[in-house]
């Protein structure tokens, strides 16, 4: 027998996500890459922030297409009535076309083996599959070889069942401003391109640029672009900021659970790696790494409490946090803390926690589990 539902309280911790700042995002973009096809990158659930609501608000922002890696995700936004199309950006393999062909998902090609399995499945169900080959330039993740491109496409471009509507690339270094590198791979994927075309191996779409490229490089946009991470608040790189207004979509909260005062010299959480160091007053969040709030943040990051940064102290475990709020006064359980996005004056910015880790925006995002609840703003 389950509780009345007005028995089960719902965590303190959850993420806001603002539909408007997304739209923003999106309509700040499309203004700069001007008539090309806009496909936003909402893999890895959206970059954390839950891919059904900002895959419409996507659209409804004007994206045309839509990219994700997963093909569940390509499922699931069918399932939820999606019509637009659908990039899977990632490769798949023989056993899985069935499922892309029915769903009617475009796959990346880099290999003859799916090739073919595709062929085999899309005259069988008596369609066509949408495909884009896929071209390695430097990134050595997949994709066909430049001088093997005339070659496959000798073997797989007639396959019955299948429609080549694209060719694309993605560049190794160009949010880090290595443009001569970019520029090298831009090179061999327009000579590529150049050479398939003169072989009568046509593609009426063609891209290879993600937010960096949709930013900084007009020259690169050709058909179309794949901003990701962008859409979501955060140009990939602090020289973009110049260059375009972004708003943050997501925001973390979540509220005190305990305030304790502990005298000098008390070991303070797992390992007691923290030590009071006079009597302090200490708080206890209802996060931790298994909600996705990394544990390299220990002894390493901060919150805001009543408008105040505070450090986190000792390590952080499976499902709490502790923090040092001996300076904020009048604190007390229940008081709202703010662990990404702006409260008072102050603010912490995924990038600012990304810092703290020494990794990336995409990973501070997407880290945070399904536990973690979101509400749409």
């Amino acid at each position: 027998m389950l509780p009345p539902s007005n028995m089960l309280e719902e965590s303190p911790t959850v993420a806001e996500i603002s539909l408007k700042a997304f739209h923003h995002n999106v309509e700040a973009i499309k203004r700069l890459v001007g008539n090309r096809i806009l496909l936003a990158v909402i893999k890895t659930n959206a970059y954390g922030h839950g891919i059904m609501q900002v895959a419409k608000e996507a659209i409804n922002a004007g994206a045309e297409r839509l990219g994700v890696t997963t093909i569940k995700e390509g499922m699931l936004l069918r399932q939820s009535g999606i019509s637009v199309p659908i990039h899977l950006l990632s490769p798949i393999s023989p056993s899985q076309v069935d499922v892309v062909v029915f769903y009617q998902l475009i796959a990346s090609i880099s290999s003859r083996e799916v090739a073919q399995a595709l062929s085999k499945v899309a005259t069988r169900y008596g369609n066509n599959a949408t495909v884009h080959l896929k071209i390695n330039t430097g990134l050595q993740r997949f994709g066909i070889e430049p001088n093997e491109a005339k070659e496959f496409c000798e073997r797989c471009f007639s396959l019955p069942g299948l429609r080549w509507e694209g060719i694309y690339t993605h560049f190794s270094s160009a949010d880090e401003g290595n443009w001569k590198t970019t520029e090298k791979q831009f090179q061999l994927y327009m000579d590529t391109v150049n050479r398939l075309n003169a072989s009568g191996y046509v593609f009426s779409l063609h891209h290879v640029g993600a937010s960096t490229i949709a930013i900084e490089r007009k020259d690169m946009h050709l058909d179309m672009v794949r901003p990701g991470i962008s859409l979501f608040g955060y140009p990939p790189a602090a020289r973009q900021n110049n260059k375009i207004s972004l708003q943050p979509v997501m925001c973390l909260k979540t509220k005190l659970v305990q305030v304790r005062t502990l005298p000098p010299n008390t070991k303070v959480g797992y390992g007691g790696e923290y030590i009071t160091k006079t009597t302090e007053k200490i708080g206890i969040l209802p996060i931790g790494h298994g909600d996705g709030f990394k544990r390299g943040l220990s002894n390493n990051g901060k919150v805001i409490v009543k408008g105040q940064k505070v450090d986190i102290i000792g390590t952080i475990s499976l499902d709490q946090t502790f923090i040092n709020v001996s300076q904020v006064p009048g604190v007390m359980v229940g008081d709202e803390v703010t662990l990404i996005g702006m409260q008072g004056n102050e603010v912490i910015s995924a990038k600012d926690v990304a810092d703290w880790l020494n990794s990336n925006v995409d990973e501070v995002l997407s880290s945070f589990m399904d536990r973690v609840r979101r509400v749409y703003i």
